[in-house]
């Protein structure tokens, strides 16, 4: 490694709170029983859901696999939609007054969800979709004929983290952006260009079957976003190192996982003649310790370089759990990590990941500024509507910000990691593999290569790789949770059973407001599988995409303390979180997410029972609807 690189003493951040070496320890997220108690891993493999790859860590509690829901083809994955036949799915359990006819409802609902298949049209390439403004953000139209994507021969450039860059490193990142920026709009390599990339596939400007132009593209939402936003700042990153001349050049991270890297980076904050400077970032958070789980901590921001009391460590703590349960807990597979398959003939089908729904929501709307009524500078949508969200909290003007680029560098790392230390495996399916988008190369002789997602599993075909150093410690993976509340093996649920007699329960579809918890008792757990890990399916979700939106999952947690419950506990299943984007008025977006509870189902005992609670943790003031059920699959 280039010894210039890095400083042992952070330039950027001179009263840098933790070590590596000591935020392992930090009080809280010691070693713990989750690595000691891991189970074995599996020896058979179900063709529905087969075992990770052989890792050095198999003793990892968060068994990595990829995995389909029972019942279900290669087939039915990653397809487009057909026509009219975009629908959501109905109310599995309207009209239910009792627990028992329940508990029958939701056990069906689950055979029915495993058994829907989507019809066949084509798979996602960039002949399947197009950009509907003939403008900005569009990318402009190339008479270059688009040639095939050619792995890298070898790893040239390592990306570090940003708070330990040296000076000289730092000055190398700002003149890149710079050059990038005095690009003339005309060049898609030009920051503008590179920005509207962002916009034109996040914000409603690409539409599927372009003969018809109705139905929006985007890829978020399900197992497109981690390698389209890899291919994305894979060329940003290349357009860089071309710009200063430099092929070793790799994009420094927003280290956000580690204690010392949890704040807005000192690098971007500099408003004098700094090309990494935005203005639309939130002042009153610029400072304050970066919150991973904002939008449902009550907590009051905490100085990053204040004391360092009880409320600091506690912000640090909840940071660590919060990746823990991202990367370890609720990453037992692909669906679970990466997303759910892109099904839009039914597109209430599709579901985050926790790599998308934690820490990349969280810090985007933690990041950006936040929405009102009006404003000066705000980012002008599709429909011509002045969005007073931005930069980072918008998703149509998240990619102005040059510290998208390096929180995005970051959140691809953790896949990086998840996959490489973790024992995750994406997807088998040649629906995914063979996925594929165009992006413009070559700042000099701009060219649209077209690149498949087979290409970017592994960064080496990309020529990059990440700082082992800052890989070496991870402070988060043996971070110790807590139980909120106590529980008895064999319960079957936090609810005893006088209380569920006289619980009405939840009838679906429902409809979600902050801080109004859902309870719905008594979902059906089946039994454990060997090699498929169990997952907790919500789909059918719709909600307004102007605003930010976020719902928690908890397993066996009376509703009087749900409010409570967070990623520091065992309780805690997952989130389901999304950035503002524009949307028409009344317009709705519908969603899902998945969740590995094999491990939450262990530490609350209930990994034997037949059914568990599942609590429903509205934490934003919007109303969501929730159109299905939450089920138990495996």
């Amino acid at each position: 490694m280039d010894p210039n690189a890095r400083t042992r003493i952070a330039t950027t951040n001179s009263t840098t709170p933790f070590s590596r070496s000591s935020a392992a320890a930090m009080n809280g997220c010691m070693a713990s029983a989750l690595l000691a108690a891991a189970a074995t891993p599996a020896t058979a493999k179900s063709p529905a859901c087969p075992s990770k790859k052989t890792s050095t860590t198999t003793n990892l509690r968060a068994r990595a696999v990829s995995c389909r829901a029972t019942g279900r083809s290669s087939d039915d994955l990653l397809w487009l939609p057909r026509r009219e036949i975009l629908t959501g799915l109905g109310g599995v359990a309207a009209g239910l007054v009792g627990y028992q006819s329940f508990v029958s409802s939701v056990a069906n609902a689950a055979e029915e969800v495993a058994a829907e298949k989507c019809s066949k049209p084509d798979p996602v390439t960039d002949t399947l979709i197009e950009c509907m403004d003939p403008t900005i953000p569009c990318p402009p139209t190339s008479k270059t004929p688009i040639v095939d994507f050619t792995p890298e021969s070898t790893v040239k450039r390592i990306r570090r983290p940003v708070h330990l860059l040296n000076r000289e490193y730092q000055e190398k990142y700002k003149e890149a952006v710079a050059k990038m920026k005095a690009l003339p709009a005309s060049n898609p390599l030009s920051f503008v260009r590179q920005a509207a990339i962002h916009q034109a596939y996040c914000d409603h400007h690409y539409h599927y079957d372009p003969d018809k132009k109705n139905v929006d593209f985007d890829v978020h939402n399900s197992w497109l976003f981690a390698p389209w936003h890899r291919m994305y700042i894979y060329f940003y990153e290349k357009a860089l190192g071309q710009l200063i001349g430099d092929d070793t050049f790799g994009l420094p991270f927003w280290n956000w996982d580690t204690p010392a890297g949890m704040v807005v980076p000192a690098l971007f904050k500099d408003s004098f003649a700094n090309p990494l400077y935005d203005s639309n970032r939130n002042p009153d958070h610029l400072d304050m310790v970066a919150n991973l789980n904002f939008l449902n901590d009550k907590s009051t921001p905490v100085a990053f370089n204040g004391p360092h009391d009880k409320a600091y460590q506690e912000a640090i703590y909840k940071n660590l759990a919060t990746v823990h349960q991202q990367q370890m807990r609720g990453a037992g597979c692909a669906r679970s990590f990466l997303g759910e398959k892109l099904c839009t003939d039914n597109i209430s089908r599709q579901g985050q990941g926790s790599l998308e729904s934690m820490a990349h929501t969280a810090l985007h709307v933690w990041v950006g500024r936040g929405g009102g009524t009006s404003c000066t500078g705000g980012v002008v949508d599709f429909q011509g509507k002045t969005q007073c969200a931005n930069d980072m909290g918008f998703l149509g003007s998240a990619g102005r910000d040059p510290l998208f680029y390096s929180h995005h560098a970051n959140v691809d790392r953790m896949w990086h990691i998840w996959a490489t230390k973790l024992g995750g495996e994406g997807f088998k399916d040649p629906e995914w593999l063979d996925a594929s988008f165009v992006f413009y190369d070559d700042v000099d002789n701009p060219h649209p290569v077209r690149i498949k997602f087979r290409d970017v599993i592994d960064t080496k075909n990309l020529g990059y790789t990440y700082d082992a150093e800052a890989d070496k410690d991870l402070p988060w993976k043996d971070c110790q949770l807590t139980s909120l509340v106590p529980h008895t093996k064999g319960a079957g649920g936090a609810m005893n059973k006088l209380r569920r007699a006289v619980t009405k329960a939840a009838v679906f579809p429902v409809t979600v407001t902050k801080n109004n918890v859902i309870e719905v008792p008594s979902v059906v757990v089946p039994a454990k599988k060997e090699g498929q890990p169990r997952v907790l399916v919500i789909q059918g979700i719709e909600y307004d995409p102007n605003i930010a939106n976020k719902f928690d999952v908890a397993l066996n947690v009376p509703k009087d303390s749900a409010l409570d419950v967070g990623p520091q506990n065992f309780e805690f299943a997952g989130s389901f979180a999304v950035v503002p984007a524009s949307g028409a008025a009344g317009e709705k977006v519908k969603g899902g997410v998945t969740f590995s509870v094999e491990a939450c189902l262990e530490d609350i005992k209930a990994a034997d029972d037949s059914t568990v609670d599942v609590i429903i943790v509205p934490r934003t003031e919007g109303e969501i609807k929730i159109n299905s059920a939450p089920t138990i699959q495996s």
